[in-house]
């Protein structure tokens, strides 16, 4: 009988860890960590074609695609270890570390695959702005903690951008945030706000642990929690008596630098982006400009714009005394300076016209200069070709891009070859042959006539840039040669009154 009550007290001691240890790595289904890396899933600033290619070429382990290696805990200890050596930062492995370990390497491998590939965007960036602080260069996993390098994550209590930056903390930053313009949201901005808060905060503390925890839970609630563990002046000493949502922040934050180490040795490999770091550039604006306009001057998809500049509320950078930057891929930047002025003239006569117009009824009629619709529509079944995108075909078609995205049922604006689209618009019209040039009476006097040359629209050709080539308006191209709209199509002819 005694070998029995042993038994099944062991049992029941051995039942109690087990369940005491699930408690501690369990992730909460309301884990804002989890949240972030979920938001990753609907964003489309990915060339996954690139993808395959790229693995093999990293996949030095030879590992099958669908393989998920998993190691023995010794392992995990030692690689921890290794990466602990050379930080600034105690990584220690338990396990409320390992389900984050897990998180990244098991359950959201796909998603840790699309993080690596932004972390080649934003990295470089974060990297600079740290080195200017003099702080450790591994803070730039904590943006991975923040918001998955999701430069849109916007949380429940309202904190956005990157570095989740709540409303009045950016406002101690000097990140404006109105109608039009959320600096939050503004990568480089927000990645130099974050390096001067976590320089603060670690000055109260002296410890990374306790200033993580403070980013997270603000200052108040981990003087708190210091207060309660009796004097402790460390993370895990003090991390019992801190929030619930703080009890994961660290051990994720540690779980991330083991993942950014050993991503390959876990069959991970980064989705590529778009962009890569090197490849963006920026300009500043001045003026009242939409993505629309900018899209249209320089072919750069309005999707693209948006994730480009997440800081823009209403895909529109406002016109003010203080330029704004837009970014922009490098291969675009030398057609947006060159066509500058005549895009700014443009928007300019819109505004002339109505002067006497509210602000906001001026904005209006800015976005929605190049958005009209003709009249008598066609139902149109369109294939998409080879290097077109969604704002092309919106120009080519007269309607909006909303449009497009409505008729199709669409939620995004990324197009594949060989898509079918469904399009109410009327047919382009076909340009029609004229000579190069049209000699006119050259007499001089009050009576002579005005001289044209035609011009032939070429592959990657706008309004703006042809206007700026000549020193004459888009508005006059358009009412010399009758257009009811500022689409162009390659081939057609286009009269310019020079002289």
């Amino acid at each position: 009988m005694r070998k029995i009550w042993v038994t099944l007290l062991l049992f029941l001691i051995i039942s109690a860890g087990i369940n005491r240890t699930n408690a501690q790595t369990a992730l909460r289904p309301d884990d804002p960590i989890v949240a972030a890396l979920d938001s990753l899933d609907v964003l489309k600033f990915f060339q996954e074609s690139k993808f395959s290619a790229d693995r093999e070429k990293l996949n030095i382990y030879k590992f099958a695609p669908d393989s998920i290696p998993v190691y023995p805990e010794d392992i995990y200890r030692k690689r921890m270890a290794k990466i602990d050596a050379i930080s600034p930062f105690p990584l220690v492995y338990n396990d409320a570390v390992r389900a984050y370990i897990d998180l990244y390497a098991k359950k959201r491998r796909s998603l840790t695959s699309r993080m690596l590939g932004l972390a080649q965007l934003y990295f470089p960036m974060y990297e600079e702005k740290l080195a200017k602080y003099n702080m450790p260069l591994e803070l730039k996993y904590l943006s991975i903690i923040e918001s998955a390098l999701n430069p849109t994550a916007k949380s429940k209590a309202g904190a956005g951008g990157l570095w989740q930056f709540m409303y009045r903390t950016g406002l101690m930053y000097n990140l404006e945030v109105n109608s039009y313009v959320d600096e939050r949201f503004d990568p480089e901005l927000a990645t130099e706000a974050a390096c001067k808060y976590l320089k603060y905060l670690h000055s109260l503390y002296n410890d990374w642990g306790l200033a993580l925890a403070a980013y997270n839970a603000g200052p108040g609630n981990v003087n708190k929690a210091l207060r309660k563990s009796g004097g402790a002046t460390d993370y895990w000493s003090v991390r019992p008596f801190l929030p619930t949502e703080t009890q994961g922040y660290v051990p994720a934050f540690i779980a991330v630098n083991y993942i950014m180490s050993y991503h390959k040795e876990h069959n991970i490999f980064p989705a590529q982006p778009k962009y890569f770091n090197y490849e963006i550039d920026s300009v500043h604006v001045r003026t009242n400009v939409t993505f629309d306009q900018i899209s249209n001057l320089v072919n750069v998809p309005v999707e693209d714009l948006r994730f480009l500049n997440p800081m823009y509320v209403k895909n529109l950078i406002p016109g003010s005394a203080k330029p704004y930057p837009l970014n922009l891929p490098k291969k675009a930047v030398g057609t947006f300076v060159a066509n500058e002025k005549v895009l700014y003239q443009e928007i300019e006569k819109v505004v002339v016209q109505n002067e006497n117009k509210p602000t906001d009824a001026v904005v209006s009629d800015v976005i929605n200069e190049t958005e009209k619709n003709p009249t008598e529509t066609k139902k149109i079944t369109y294939t998409v070709q080879k290097g077109e995108y969604i704002s092309m075909l919106a120009r080519k078609f007269q309607v909006k891009v909303s449009d497009i995205l409505e008729w199709n049922n669409l939620k995004s604006e990324t197009l594949y070859i060989g898509q079918k689209l469904t399009i109410f618009s009327n047919e382009p019209v076909a340009p029609q042959p004229a000579p190069e040039v049209v000699k006119t009476n050259t007499n001089q006097g009050a009576n002579s006539s005005p001289q044209y040359k035609y011009y032939t629209i070429k592959s990657g050709d706008t309004l703006y840039g042809i206007a700026s080539k000549y020193k004459v308006s888009v508005a006059d191209i358009m009412k010399w040669n009758n257009l009811k709209s500022k689409t162009i199509a390659v081939g057609q002819k286009l009269k310019i009154k020079v002289g």
